[in-house]
């Protein structure tokens, strides 16, 4: 088993996924209501752990022995995860608040 060096990974990654941010990104960011940013974080997360599930299951059935690919998976579908439960607890953080105002 050969084990390919986590820093072409990284590189391959950085290359082919860089996130670019414009006016025009945060103003699209700025107009959409919560709701759908939530779904949004919620969707990514999935869609990590997905991934992160697809290559652990090629790992072990042997179709491939990218060991660190695997490993930035696993971190990608953790990050996203825990950036789906941050926003959570902010909506619930704010609904709280809401409900304790006097009227």
């Amino acid at each position: 088993m050969s084990i390919n060096p986590l820093s072409s990974n990284l590189v391959n990654l950085l290359s082919t996924q860089a996130v670019k941010f414009d006016d025009s990104d945060i103003n699209e960011l700025s107009s959409g209501n919560f709701a759908d940013v939530f779904t949004e974080s919620l969707k990514t997360a999935a869609q990590a752990d997905q991934t992160d599930k697809a290559s652990t299951l090629q790992l072990l059935s042997g179709n491939t022995d990218d060991m660190s690919g695997l490993l930035l998976d696993m971190q990608k579908a953790e990050l996203s995860l825990s950036l789906a439960l941050q926003i959570r607890n902010k909506l619930v953080d704010a609904y709280n608040e809401i409900a304790r105002m006097q009227v």
